[in-house]
């Protein structure tokens, strides 16, 4: 975990005026260094069948299309993944299409000159070359197969093992000689997980487990293993680096797992590769971020100029699209990238530049509003589960996926407008956070239990929503607000009951809860907001009606959603329920719960869920100021989606008059639009300030300034 840093008064400015608007922000995100925060990722993969490499590369048109498109730093490659270098390495292979050009070398020099910062790429456990040629060090499933493509296969990615002290030296040799040559900014490492699969049945893994008296079949001791040859990794070649090279950074891919808290001290940025498009979806960053950013790791988001993934040739989004996912990166401080893949010959395609360009400029004309900006978090999704997991990327072993849950929260709060990071159990202190959102499906340790157990008699609250099958009893927060006993409801769906708590002017409906929900039984101390209905009968070839389930026939009057202030409770899960049907009566159970738990709101907007807003606090032009930065990035030009084709959001549709209102107890010196580079109006409305943004294009940043003399 990377420790709270002492800071000068001058940085203590925006930490004071997070914590006068009741929220978090990390002290060593606001102590962190200046970091370049327009960089390109060139991807530059080439196997022999390509032929000639770079034969069109002109250093001079490189650097003046790179430094045309407002971008300030970038990703050179050293080695790919098919194991081939760009310079004339020592080691080899060099790749043979460059005919002895030191390429790596040629870029470098063009980009020093433009100003621009350069990171070298470099390939580790995925490498074709060392794969054919080293065999023992291959990593193996647990079906006894290695990684390697069939001999009747296109040749794909592999994997070797970190077990293997000789790879990890020659690793470190590779890294010594590519310092030596270049002394680049930094030094950018792919694919340094062992294996997809965070486990590995290579003799060496196995010995060691078995060793340590566990059994290498058990997926949680092959991910403690694969965790602690990750760290040793990460740790040796940030100290291998630092002696050859003080103060060359070093970027690791894939950092956004489970068990990122023990890594953090070995990481200097994390940067979240997640092209929307290309598999990741429009969820992955923003998940994934407020991971990072909560442990208090300076971060950077990664989209691509691909209509879909890599080595997309011929796939470009268009302007808006670009600009509006690197709009959405910033807005929660990051430093953003786009990756960007030539073709063989090196040269860079003006049309791409073009596309770019649009983007980074426009990041450029807010900078001011993003130079040391942190931001800034009113409740937590707190998480614990299988190590090394990838929360964004929900994952499946032996036929069970594990949750959704976290994604699905992520996705409810940000609809919601509220101020979020991400936290692992044990991580962090749980009090930062006036709310906690449990992750449906988390089993959470005894300890734990324990600490969010603290929490509460501390004064925090929680919102705590579990699956049908969950030991609800288990948990002394919800044994408190009355439960007895819970069991699943035998019928899928079953329905939900608002009552007299339903939003206003809704029906009084039997609404479907598609994934079942629980049977909870108690004496209830709070307020119960809705109630569980059940069909007759559960649907099946015996019995059955219709196209579908049985309609309700029972009221049961058993609670589906109470609290008593402090814990809300929801007996089915709400945001995976969502996640998956997009039924708008969970999203709205959801925003009913949190306004019970979090009735007092940093942001609130009348605009609807396809308006995201994301907030950050940053110093002022003086010490005596700081700003609430409160970005608003438009959604609303998305597309009908066929079942086949990708989302995405290339339509502006221009949003006017939102009103945004921000909690605070004292009125603003200045409220500001960046993009508009205009002064706004504002309005006090009892405990907050009303903010009116005339027109939202594709995004608009709201500078609130405020005085933080005592």
């Amino acid at each position: 975990m990377v420790g709270i840093v002492t800071l000068t008064n001058a940085d203590l400015t925006p930490l004071r005026l997070a914590a006068d608007l009741g929220v978090w922000a990390h002290p060593a995100l606001a102590a962190a260094p200046p970091r370049s925060r327009r960089k390109i990722h060139l991807d530059f993969h080439n196997t022999p069948h390509v032929g000639a490499v770079a034969h069109e590369f002109d250093a001079e048109t490189f650097a003046h299309q790179l430094t045309a498109a407002q971008v300030d730093s970038i990703v050179l490659f050293a080695k790919d993944m098919h194991g081939y270098f760009y310079y004339p390495s020592q080691y080899g292979p060099v790749h043979p299409g460059l005919s002895g050009r030191d390429l790596l070398g040629e870029q470098i020099a063009a980009c020093r000159a433009a100003g621009i910062a350069v990171y070298v790429y470099y390939c580790t456990t995925w490498d074709n070359y060392l794969a054919e040629r080293h065999p023992e060090w291959l990593c193996f499933t647990r079906e006894r197969r290695s990684y390697l493509p069939r001999f009747d296969e296109t040749p794909a990615w592999t994997a070797l093992c970190l077990s293997n002290g000789d790879f990890v030296q020659l690793m470190l040799d590779h890294t010594t000689e590519i310092l030596e040559r270049y002394q680049p900014d930094g030094i950018w490492y792919d694919m340094p997980m062992t294996n997809p699969d965070g486990e590995c049945f290579c003799v060496n893994c196995l010995d060691a487990i078995r060793d340590s008296g566990n059994d290498p079949l058990d997926i949680d001791v092959q991910r403690a293993r694969a965790q602690m040859l990750l760290q040793g990794w990460l740790e040796a070649s940030k100290r291998h680096i630092e002696v050859i090279q003080p103060g060359c950074l070093v970027d690791q891919n894939n950092q956004t797992r489970l068990g990122l808290a023990d890594r953090a001290p070995w990481l200097y940025n994390v940067e979240i590769e997640a092209l929307p498009t290309g598999g990741w979806g429009y969820g992955y960053f923003p998940l994934s971020a407020r991971l990072v950013r909560g442990a208090g790791i300076p971060f950077c988001g990664q989209t691509g100029r691909f209509h879909r993934a890599w080595a997309d040739f011929g796939g470009l989004k268009s302007a808006s699209q670009l600009r509006l996912e690197t709009a959405a990166i910033a807005a929660l401080g990051a430093d953003v990238a786009i990756g960007d893949q030539p073709g063989p010959s090196g040269r860079l395609d003006g049309e791409v530049y073009d596309v770019v360009g649009a983007a980074f400029g426009a990041l450029k004309q807010i900078d001011d509003a993003l130079v040391g900006s942190v931001g800034v978090a009113e409740a937590a999704i707190l998480v614990e589960g299988l190590m090394l997991s990838d929360l964004a990327r929900p994952e499946s072993h032996g036929g069970e996926q594990l949750p959704i849950s976290a994604l699905a929260a992520a996705k409810l709060l940000t609809e919601a407008h509220v101020q979020f990071d991400v936290i692992e159990a044990g991580t962090a202190p749980l009090d930062r956070y006036p709310v906690l959102v449990i992750a449906e499906g988390a089993v959470l340790s005894d300890k734990t239990i324990g600490e969010v157990s603290e929490y509460l008699a501390g004064g925090g609250r929680i919102l705590h929503a579990l699956q049908a099958d969950d030991d609800a009893p288990r948990y002394p927060w919800l044994r408190a607000l009355g439960l007895t006993s819970s069991e699943p409801s035998p019928f899928e769906p079953a329905y939900v009951v608002f009552d007299d708590a339903r939003p206003a002017g809704d029906p009084s409906f039997e609404y479907a809860l598609y994934d079942g929900a629980a049977r909870w039984q108690g004496e209830w101390a709070g307020e119960i907001v809705a109630t569980l209905a059940e069909p007759a009968f559960q649907r099946s070839p015996a019995h059955f009606t219709s196209h579908a389930q049985s309609p309700a026939a029972v009221r049961t009057g058993l609670p589906v959603a109470v609290h008593d202030g402090g814990v809300g409770a929801v007996a089915f899960p709400v945001a995976s329920s969502y996640f998956r049907h997009g039924y708008h009566v969970y999203r709205r159970l959801f925003d009913t719960m949190l306004d019970r738990v979090l009735p007092s709101r940093l942001l609130r907007t009348g605009a609807g869920p396809a308006l995201e807003l994301s907030a950050t606090v940053q110093r002022g032009a003086d010490n005596d100021t700081a700003r609430l930065n409160v970005h608003v990035v438009n959604f609303a030009g998305g597309s009908r989606r066929s079942p086949e084709h990708l989302e995405y959001y290339d339509t502006v549709v221009p949003r006017v008059d939102v009103d945004v209102d921000v909690r605070s107890a004292v009125d603003p010196i200045r409220v500001q639009l960046r993009r508009s580079a205009i002064e706004a109006e504002w309005e006090r409305v009892d405990d907050a300030i009303r903010i009116t943004v005339p027109k939202v294009h594709i995004d608009e940043v709201i500078s609130v300034e405020f005085s933080t003399r005592a």
